[in-house]
């Protein structure tokens, strides 16, 4: 009778073995799936003319897809003029079921990117870009990916969303004073960037 029972108990850490190896197995395919994905993705966002066009380059954190560096340019005719913008992308691993994280790396002067002493360094408040981490959709645009999201940010370069501000101070002078606004984002896009 023991020996039976010794014999179940091997059986049963057999199947506990073979369920951790299936496991781990579904758990690299999953993860080589979602590299092969951010991989077509990459090359998409780099072949792409619009992405060109607004002054955007690409490339990877020591040849990881799942860390991407967006090179941008500042446009014409705004403060952020001719900066070079660096822009860290971090995807998580169960990527698309959750979409990006995106930050500033170099420090831009902007109601909507926090760069508050204590803050998220970097941070973008945009609705689209949150709504797309946390859930993998935006409500409002079909198939939500890296590109939509790069032009959204493109796009805060001409605006500044001073309804949900990090900073009401920067809000509140951009309202008041937009040229004192501008002059400071001008020096802080030509020490930073």
């Amino acid at each position: 009778n023991m020996q039976m029972n010794n014999m179940q108990m091997n059986n049963m850490q057999m199947n506990n073995m073979q369920m951790n190896n299936m496991q781990m197995n579904n758990m690299q395919n999953m993860m080589n799936q979602t590299e092969r994905r951010l991989s077509q993705e990459f090359q998409l966002c780099t072949n792409d003319n619009d992405l060109h066009t607004i002054g955007c380059t690409f490339g990877l954190e020591n040849n990881n897809y799942y860390k991407w560096k967006v090179s941008m340019i500042g446009p014409a005719e705004t403060p952020y003029e001719g900066g070079v913008f660096t822009i860290n992308i971090i995807f998580p691993n169960d990527y698309p079921k959750r979409g990006a994280e995106f930050r500033f790396v170099n420090q831009i002067y902007h109601v909507n990117v926090d760069f508050r002493p204590n803050g998220q360094r970097g941070h973008i408040c945009l609705s689209n870009l949150n709504e797309w981490a946390t859930t993998g959709k935006v409500k409002t645009k079909k198939g939500y990916a890296v590109k939509q999201a790069l032009f959204d940010i493109f796009c805060l370069f001409y605006n500044q969303g001073v309804e949900s501000p990090y900073d009401p101070q920067i809000a509140k002078q951009y309202r008041d004073n937009p040229q004192q606004f501008n002059e400071i984002a001008r020096q802080w896009t030509k020490k930073y960037a």
